[in-house]
C-alpha cells in the first residue's frame, strides 16, 4: 500500500475507533464509523482498479484518489463537536483583538481591492491540492505523487487530530471579531462552501493553511519557480483567513508551523523510508 492510503486509511480507523470510546452520541458513533468504512472502501476499490484495468491506469488513479479521501477525516472530526468551549473561544478571540490592535496602530488598511482578492485567495484553499499534484505532472515528476501527499496529509491529519481538543466556533460567527468582511459574491461563495460542506467549527491547527503550505513546500522542493507561485498564493490564504475571519491567528499560525515542521523533518531525514511501508506509515496519524 502506498503511504498517502496508510495514512488516511489509518486516521479513518482510529477516529472510529475513537468516536466508540469518547461519549458521543450512537448516531454520530455510527456516522464516524460510516465514513471510515467509505475511506476503506475507496482504497480498496482503488487497488481493484489496478488489478483489473492494469498497473498503468490503477496507478494513475492512486496518484489522485487521496484528493477524493482527503474530506472525509474532516468530516469525521466533525461529528467530535459538540458544543464550543467558551474558555478557549475567548481565548482565540482575545488574541485576535490584541492582533487587530496592534495592526491599527501601524496604520495599516486593507482597501476595497486587497479584501476582493483575500476572498478570490481564500477559494484557492480547495483547488490548490489538485493544482499542485498536476503540476508536478506537467513536470514529468508523476514519481514522487507518494510524497506530495506524505508531505500534504500528515500536516493536514495532524490538524484533524488536534480539532477536538480545541473546540470553537470560527471567528465570522462572534459579534465582535475584528475587521467586519464585506459582503461580496466571492464571499457569498466561500461562505456558502464552508456551510455546506465544513463541520461549522475552526480546524485546530488551520487545516486549509497547513495543507495549502504542505502543497507549496512540496512543489517547492521539486520545482522552485511554480513553488515560488504556490508560496504567494498560500500566504495570501493565510492573511484572507485572517483578515475574513474564516480563522483566528493562532489557529493560522500553527497550522503554518505544523506544515513546515514535516517538510523539514522530511528534508533532514527524520521520516526514515520504514515510515512508507506498512505497518510504521499508520503512526503518522497518531499525531
Amino acid at each position: 500500500m502506498r503511504a498517502s492510503e496508510w495514512i488516511q486509511g489509518g486516521f479513518a480507523i482510529m477516529a472510529a475507533v475513537a468516536a466508540w470510546v469518547v461519549p458521543l452520541s450512537m448516531r454520530r458513533r455510527w456516522i464516524v464509523t460510516a465514513l471510515a468504512i467509505c475511506v476503506l472502501a475507496a482504497i480498496c476499490l482503488g487497488r481493484a482498479f489496478e488489478y483489473f484495468f492494469g498497473p498503468a491506469a490503477g496507478s494513475i488513479l492512486r496518484d489522485w484518489l487521496p484528493l477524493l479521501i482527503t474530506l472525509i477525516p474532516y468530516w469525521q472530526t466533525g461529528q467530535f463537536f459538540l458544543r464550543p468551549s467558551e474558555r478557549i473561544q475567548a481565548w482565540l478571540a482575545g488574541s485576535d483583538l490584541r492582533v487587530f490592535a496592534l495592526l491599527s496602530q501601524t496604520g495599516l488598511r486593507f482597501g476595497r481591492a486587497a479584501r476582493l482578492s483575500m476572498e478570490w485567495a481564500y477559494s484557492f484553499c480547495y483547488p490548490i491540492l489538485p493544482l499542485g499534484l498536476a503540476t508536478l505532472y506537467l513536470a514529468g515528476l508523476r514519481r514522487y505523487a507518494d510524497t506530495y501527499w506524505f508531505l500534504v496529509l500528515v500536516p493536514t491529519y495532524l490538524c484533524y487530530a488536534i480539532t477536538p481538543f480545541f473546540p470553537a466556533l470560527p471567528p465570522r460567527s462572534l459579534a465582535d471579531s475584528g475587521i467586519a468582511p464585506r459582503k461580496t459574491k466571492s464571499r457569498r461563495f466561500n461562505l456558502f462552501i464552508s456551510d455546506h460542506v465544513g463541520i461549522h467549527a475552526i480546524s485546530f491547527p488551520s487545516a486549509h493553511v497547513a495543507s495549502s503550505l504542505g502543497v507549496s513546500l512540496t512543489v517547492l522542493h521539486y520545482l522552485p519557480f511554480a513553488g515560488a507561485v504556490f508560496l504567494v498564493i498560500t500566504f495570501w490564504i493565510s492573511v484572507a483567513a485572517v483578515v475574513e475571519r474564516y480563522h483566528y491567528t493562532i489557529d493560522v499560525v500553527l497550522g503554518a508551523l505544523v506544515a513546515l515542521a514535516v517538510y523539514l523533518a522530511w528534508r533532514a531525514e527524520w521520516t526514515p523510508s520504514a515510515l512508507f511501508t506498512a505497518p510504521a506509515i499508520s503512526l503518522a496519524a497518531l499525531f
